[in-house]
């Protein structure tokens, strides 16, 4: 039975205010932690003792919205590429995720949803694959972005099951403004999926009554929707408002300004943001040219913070979950206190998983990370176990 001890760490915790102590991880879960020191003979049981030094001891991150890196990208399909992409997420604290796709055809989204879940279980160096993130197709072809115009479309009852009967979707992102869509939602809300309105043209009302039909989340905050006005709020306007929506964001100050971070935590609050990264598969790549799908290249440029397509959108980002926390608590002033559930917690409240991760709590999963004041990631555990340290 193996134990971890890890000593004189700053502990974040949905209980207690942050305070300096211990934490004893012992057969992958949290066995107990407390302030001050560890006694002696619970010190000399530990296999292996970390001395944090000071440093924050968070729950590991949860990227709910990352498409790739590297070069790789979850629409390959490819176990090995999805493995070197959850080692790079776990060299930045990622102890899970959700590899999302793009919007493609049937045959392609079929074999992605079915890649990323036969990675399930699976453990190694990487972060823990929790299912996969449907981004599409069911778009609105006026906020496609990135996303591929010709395979956007409406949704189709039975498509819709085929693509749950291929895995395990815990999120599916679609424009509600379509009758269809609000009928798929309605069966994968029926599924435990959650249903994200994303790349929309929405408005304010369209958002109301999407609720009733499962929507609870916005995907990528101010980006692919229909933006705000004080005579029509948009879906903008809906997100910052409706208790109903938790929101993604992407917080590399490219996506959003700092000022619009600011305001979405004013109007949202640190339970109803999710931090994500939107990576895609040049990210953690030189400057350069890279393919972003079989006939579209992107553009990294600016040391790697901005990604653009040949007409211009922005395409994904190259952001990590640390760098996308170091920001958000910049730009908005906040404590890490205040908002590290942001960047784990709420996503695991989200896609159901938080009744065995996401929060340092007895009895959970010892999913950690040991971050500087820098924001610098020294160590992740996943299951107990590290994975990643430098």
């Amino acid at each position: 039975m193996n134990k971890l001890l890890i000593t004189n760490a700053r502990i974040y915790t949905p209980l207690h205010p942050v305070f300096t102590g211990w934490l004893l991880a012992e057969d992958k879960k949290i066995f107990s932690f407390s302030k001050g020191q560890p006694s002696a003979e619970l010190a000399a049981a530990a296999d292996r003792t970390i001395d944090a030094g000071g440093k924050a001891l968070l729950p590991g991150f949860i990227d709910i919205h990352t498409h790739g890196g590297l070069g790789y990208c979850t629409m390959d399909a490819d176990p090995v590429r999805l493995r070197a992409i959850a080692e790079r997420n776990a060299q930045h604290g990622v102890t899970g995720f959700l590899p999302t796709t793009l919007t493609a055809r049937y045959k392609p989204t079929v074999a992605a949803i079915e890649a990323a879940t036969s990675m399930i279980g699976e453990r190694g160096k990487g972060a823990k694959v929790f299912g996969v993130h449907l981004e599409g197709p069911y778009f609105n072809l006026a906020k496609a972005g990135a996303q591929d115009p010709d395979s956007i479309r409406r949704a189709d009852p039975k498509e819709v099951r085929d693509f749950i009967r291929a895995g395990k979707i815990r999120l599916i992102a679609m424009a509600p403004e379509y009758p269809e869509n609000l009928a798929a939602g309605d069966i994968f809300a029926s599924e435990g999926i959650t249903v994200s309105a994303g790349h929309t043209d929405s408005n304010y009302v369209h958002l109301v009554e999407a609720a009733k039909h499962g929507f609870s989340l916005v995907t990528h905050l101010f980006n692919g929707m229909k933006a705000f006005s004080h005579r029509e709020p948009g879906t903008i306007g809906g997100a910052l408002t409706l208790d109903d929506y938790t929101v993604e964001m992407i917080c590399d100050n490219v996506h959003s300004h700092p000022a619009a971070q600011n305001l979405a935590y004013r109007a949202k609050g640190s339970r109803g943001i999710i931090l994500i990264t939107d990576c895609i598969r040049p990210s953690g790549l030189p400057d350069g040219s890279y393919p972003f799908t079989d006939t579209v290249n992107v553009t990294v440029s600016e040391n790697g913070t901005n990604l653009r397509l040949p007409g211009g959108n922005l395409a994904g980002s190259a952001l990590t979950m640390d760098r996308a926390l170091r920001n958000f608590s910049a730009n908005t002033g906040a404590s890490l206190d205040e908002i590290w559930r942001c960047s784990s917690l709420n996503a695991a409240i989200k896609i159901g998983v938080s009744g065995e991760t996401g929060s340092i709590e007895k009895g959970k999963l010892a999913d950690l990370v040991l971050m500087t004041d820098e924001f610098d990631v020294t160590h992740t555990i996943i299951d107990g176990q590290v994975v990643y340290e430098r």
